[in-house]
C-alpha cells in the first residue's frame, strides 16, 4: 500500500474540494495581479507626466526675468499639472471599478460558487458559528 494513497473514505471528495479552492484562489490571484499591473501602469504615466510638468515649470521660472511675475508664472503652469491629476483620478477610479465589476461578475460565477461551498462559507458570506 502507497503512503500516498491511503484508502480513507471521502478522500476524492477532500481532493475536488481542495481543486476548487485551488482554482479560486488562482483566479482570485489573476484579479489581483491585473489590477495591480493597471495600477503601475497608470501611476508609472502619472509619475512621468508629473516630471514633464516639473521640468516644464523649472524652464518657465528660469526664463521669468521679472521677479514680480514668478508668482504668475507659477500659478499658470500649475494648471496643467491640476488637470493632470484630475485625469489620474478618474482613471484610477475607473480602473478600480472595472476591477471591482469584474471581480464581482466573476464571483457570482458557478466556480466560485462551488468554492464558497466546498469551504463551507455560506452562500450570504456569514459565517457559521456552532451553539
Amino acid at each position: 500500500m502507497d503512503a500516498y494513497s491511503p484508502s480513507l473514505p471521502g478522500l476524492p471528495d477532500l481532493r475536488s474540494r481542495l481543486a476548487t479552492q485551488v482554482d479560486f484562489l488562482d483566479q482570485l490571484s489573476k484579479h489581483a495581479c491585473d489590477c495591480a499591473a493597471q495600477l503601475g501602469e497608470l501611476n508609472l504615466r502619472m509619475a512621468h507626466q508629473l516630471a514633464d510638468d516639473g521640468f516644464r515649470l523649472g524652464r518657465a521660472l528660469a526664463a521669468c526675468r521679472d521677479p514680480f511675475q514668478v508668482g504668475t508664472t507659477a500659478l499658470r503652469e500649475t494648471q496643467p499639472v491640476a488637470e493632470h491629476l484630475h485625469i489620474w483620478q478618474s482613471a484610477l477610479m475607473g480602473v478600480i471599478t472595472t476591477s471591482g465589476a469584474t471581480l464581482a461578475h466573476d464571483a457570482n460565477d458557478g466556480g466560485w460558487q462551488a468554492a464558497r461551498r466546498s469551504s463551507g462559507i455560506p452562500a450570504d458570506g456569514a459565517a457559521r458559528h456552532p451553539t
